[in-house]
């Protein structure tokens, strides 16, 4: 199977944080998966707390238009302001 140039390009120049996840993986076959933290995309190894979950139901329940979009780059002035 031919793959497009600018496919090939994009596979072969990968993000470093997907290196990172891989070179994860390899340490994890290495060392074994309870001996390495894997950080690299978000993805942890343990649950979540209650708390969090019960939080995450709250938010996701607010319906205030605009809630759930993104925030400016600088982050959200009341909290530039607080901090």
């Amino acid at each position: 199977m031919t793959i497009s140039t600018k496919m090939r390009d994009f596979a072969e120049k990968s993000s470093w944080i997907r290196k990172m996840f891989e070179e994860g993986a390899k340490m994890k076959a290495e060392h074994g998966a309870e001996n390495v933290f894997d950080f690299s995309l978000g993805n942890p190894d343990v649950p979540p707390p209650p708390e969090f979950n019960k939080a995450i139901r709250e938010i996701v329940k607010d319906e205030t238009p605009g809630v759930h979009a993104y925030m400016p780059n600088g982050g959200y002035p009341w909290v530039r302001e607080a901090l």
